[in-house]
């Protein structure tokens, strides 16, 4: 096991490895590394939230592209906004509330992309 976190460098934090669950939309997500990795990514716990956040963003984006995606389902659509509103406010806010996020894992920037084409998309949708 590593002793630095691999997305901050933070050493003496309590490392983890986010490679096992389900993403936003509630299919499994296994990245389990293959045995002939030899340097697998470990993450401290505010990296850790990061890294899932990064996993729900990277869920919502491909969920948008094609005509038949989860976001067509019923209220999927306004899950998304709401979960990447929540995300770009935890960004702004950090891991504890004070600290701000590295951004090593997830750019600011990029939530707030996705979020406004989700919005309009959302706002073309409403009847």
């Amino acid at each position: 096991m590593p002793s630095a976190c691999d997305a901050c460098g933070a050493i003496g934090s309590p490392l983890a490895k986010v490679s096992l669950g389900h993403d936003f939309f509630g299919r499994v997500y296994d990245r389990l590394t293959p045995s002939s990795d030899r340097s697998p990514a470990w993450y401290c716990p505010p990296c850790s939230e990061e890294k899932a956040m990064q996993l729900d963003l990277r869920a919502i984006r491909e969920a948008a592209q094609g005509p038949d995606t989860p976001l067509g389902r019923p209220g999927e659509l306004e899950r998304a906004v709401a979960r990447l509103r929540e995300v770009a406010a935890r960004l702004r806010a950090g891991f504890d509330g004070t600290t701000p996020f590295h951004g090593k894992l997830l750019a600011r920037g990029d939530v707030e992309a996705t979020l406004g084409e989700l919005e309009e998309r959302a706002a073309g949708a409403a009847p």
